[in-house]
């Protein structure tokens, strides 16, 4: 069911209750004229109760109703926002920056050699099989106490 669908069916619950709450209002006034004292207090009160869960339902329904009529909005103007922004992007295109160009052009000038590579590796090698060194950066405090 889509928004719209919902939309629609919750409107008609929201006159629904409301209906339902001036038809009590008619009740409460034909009644009062008809009764006696103490039958005409029990049923107002009872009519009263059942009209305030109707307010209470249609005031559920209603912000159910606010809820769905801004995303409905909001799905109704998310295509044009998209366009919006592809327009503003076609408008403003990224720039196409190499920021390693000179870090290419030196590789290009001068490949580094094989046995270069080796040393690299055994270093890399050398520092991986390393033990690990506890490092104190708060050493100086102990000496300024």
């Amino acid at each position: 069911m889509s928004a719209e669908d919902q939309l629609a069916r919750l409107r008609e619950h929201a006159q629904s209750l409301e209906q339902s709450i001036e038809n009590i209002d008619r009740e409460i006034n034909a009644t009062i004229g008809h009764e006696g004292s103490a039958r005409l207090i029990d049923y107002l009160r009872e009519r009263h109760n059942v009209q305030l869960g109707y307010m209470y339902d249609l005031g559920k329904v209603e912000r159910q109703i606010e809820d769905l009529e801004n995303l409905v909005s909001e799905q109704r103007e998310q295509p044009q926002e998209q366009r919006l922004a592809e327009k503003w992007q076609e408008s403003h295109p990224a720039p196409q920056q190499d920021h390693l160009d000179w870090f290419k052009q030196s590789l290009a000038e001068n490949p580094p050699q094989m046995h270069e590579l080796e040393q690299a590796e055994q270093r890399m090698v050398q520092d991986m099989e390393r033990e690990p060194t506890r490092d104190d950066h708060l050493d100086w405090f102990s000496e300024r106490r």
